[in-house]
């Protein structure tokens, strides 16, 4: 999803961000030469310039990679990795991509941080973490909020509301278990519990992501998304977010909502 951008802002602080950058760069290929923690701690002051820089300007997705860039250092310069010279390395890459993106922002490119997700799952990787998901790296508009109902269900307060939010759970979970196994028709009785829950969901803020969420289970349920691994992971981070609705939180992260959002864009069948 590529956003509008005010360039004005990152055209504030560009030379700085570009001087910061370039310091690092010369850092670390001083350091990969002749390893010195003095050196690589030149690096890491420098690169915090930058990140600091664009945590200003607000280029979200863009700060989250450099974010990831300076947590690598940060891991290096701490000696908490084997290999520094290949994380080294993957952090000079990581930098290059930055410059590159923040180049093409200023001539008018698009606004698309996703373009950064090899370099930055490489940046992840290389800390020994989880393998990230592009939803990471996908800020789409989070104002906008599904279309008004034709008609309002009855509201559900105190123990009705409990009850239903726990039979839907065990409907999602019986669905789940079924889809995991090959039972293509886990995927409608998933569809049927969140419908019961996406019910009673008063507000728009709060229906959001359920709807959203029913919009990828259709998606699934027609073959439409192309990953199934990133279907199972969000599949079993719904299920604990309805287990933590029926324990009584009412919020839902963003984040959350940023992945039900990136499946249901690069969905290519179905109604997400």
């Amino acid at each position: 999803m590529a956003t509008a951008l005010d360039i004005g802002p990152l055209s504030w602080v560009k030379s700085e961000i570009d001087l910061a950058l370039d310091l690092t760069k010369t850092n670390l290929t001083a350091y990969a030469a002749h390893p010195e923690d003095a050196v690589l701690k030149k690096a890491s002051a420098s690169f915090h310039q930058a990140h600091g820089a664009l945590a200003i300007v607000g280029l979200e997705g863009v700060t989250e990679f450099s974010r990831a860039i300076e947590q690598l250092l940060h891991a290096v310069n701490d000696h908490k990795l084997k290999d520094t010279s290949v994380a080294v390395q993957v952090i000079q890459e990581g930098i290059a991509a930055l410059s590159g993106y923040l180049d093409a922002l200023m001539a008018g490119g698009a606004h698309q941080s996703l373009k950064l997700f090899p370099e930055y799952r490489a940046l992840v990787m290389q800390q020994g973490l989880p393998e990230p998901t592009p939803s990471e790296l996908f800020f789409p508009d989070l104002t906008q909020r599904p279309p008004r109902r034709e008609r309002e269900p009855e509201s559900l307060t105190g123990e009705p509301l409990v009850l239903r939010l726990r039979a839907a759970r065990m409907g999602f979970e019986r669905g789940l278990l079924k889809w995991i196994k090959g039972d293509a028709k886990g995927v409608s009785e998933m569809k049927a519990s969140l419908t019961l829950i996406e019910l009673t969901r008063t507000t728009p803020s709060a229906r959001a992501y359920w709807w959203v969420s029913l919009g990828v289970l259709d998606a699934l349920g027609a073959d439409g998304l192309p990953d199934e691994v990133e279907a199972r992971r969000f599949l079993l981070r719904l299920a604990s977010q309805i287990k933590k609705l029926v324990e009584g939180a009412s919020e839902v992260p963003a984040p959350f909502l940023r992945e039900a959002l990136y499946l249901a864009a690069i969905a290519n069948n179905g109604h997400a």
